[in-house]
């Protein structure tokens, strides 16, 4: 059976780019990821000083830098109460509670839980945190993938909780060696995809990844060609910032529109020409075969001799 998240081609990165930023993890981002049709969230959780984990790449200078928060050093410390009060580029933060609350309204979404890079230790500590504030929800436990970023971290959460679905992050420069090793691992142990840069992804990656039967995600990637030529050659997932259904629904009817109005077109020549065609000054050039599309020379000679149109 085919696991949940992956019926979706894209992912939508830290909870979604808003307003040209990206890395938010806030309650804007996310509302205007549904609004685009997204099913499938990346939310990047880190631990408090007092035992929460908050949306939020994290409050270290360079994470402030990326994400937009304005940084103090203060956040040495951070707690619950002093995460809330601060801002991404004007917006605010949000509380684990509130994305919860999300969790728990749309029962038919996936997550992905990003806990970064932890020792084994850690990973087992964050991990219970996670279950505490999403309240031990096992139909919602269900629902989620976690990102392991290397087997340690892996047997540290799986010491806490055994989630259905799990990811295996790949380290930028791994070579094919390596990552046989980490297949070999991830096979072993039940992991179902694994998470690559969109800047090392290449065809030798993708037949040996799909040999071993993993899904992949490919991240983060906002080109739409080199989405589609990826998804063409194998990768399940992109995880964007920018890219959305709701985009690719409007791309297609588009890209539809002129067939659908050629064909239209098509049905009334032919049905016209079965009224005249004892009539023998009409001159037809006949289509190629199989095309969409009658000569151009033949639709103008057809109209000016008649008032079909």
């Amino acid at each position: 059976m085919k696991a949940p998240m992956f019926a979706n081609k894209y992912m939508a990165h830290a909870l979604g780019g808003y307003c040209g930023y990206k890395y938010l993890n806030n309650e804007p981002a996310l509302k205007n990821a549904i609004k685009n049709g997204h099913r499938y969230f990346e939310v990047d959780l880190t631990l408090t000083e007092d035992g929460h984990v908050m949306p939020s790449h994290g409050w270290t200078e360079d994470d402030c830098r990326r994400s937009g928060m304005p940084y103090s050093e203060e956040f040495a410390h951070m707690t619950r109460e002093l995460f809330l009060r601060q801002s991404v580029h004007d917006m605010p933060t949000m509380d684990i509670e509130t994305l919860y609350g999300y969790m728990k309204k749309y029962k038919k979404f996936c997550w992905q839980l990003d806990l970064h890079t932890l020792p084994k230790d850690e990973a087992a500590r964050v991990t219970r945190a996670v279950l505490g504030d999403l309240h031990h929800d096992e139909e919602l436990l269900s629902r989620i993938l976690v990102q392991a970023n290397s087997p340690e971290m892996f047997e540290g959460i799986e010491s806490v909780y055994h989630f259905s679905y799990y990811q295996m992050f790949v380290k930028r420069g791994t070579s094919l060696t390596e990552l046989e090793e980490l297949l070999d691992f991830c096979k072993s142990n039940g992991i179902i995809s694994v998470a690559i840069s969109a800047k090392d992804v290449n065809d030798e990656y993708i037949r040996l990844i799909k040999k071993y039967g993993l899904y992949i995600l490919v991240y983060s990637l906002d080109d739409q060609k080199k989405a589609d030529r990826l998804i063409n050659a194998g990768v399940d997932i992109i995880c964007t910032n920018k890219l959305s259904p709701r985009a690719d629904r409007e791309r297609r009817r588009k890209e539809r529109t002129p067939r659908k109005i050629a064909g239209r077109l098509k049905r009334k020549i032919r049905k016209y020409l079965k009224k005249i065609r004892s009539k023998t000054w009409v001159k037809i050039i006949a289509p190629p075969k199989g095309s969409d599309y009658f000569d151009a020379i033949a639709l103008s000679d057809i109209a000016c001799k008649s008032d079909m149109f």
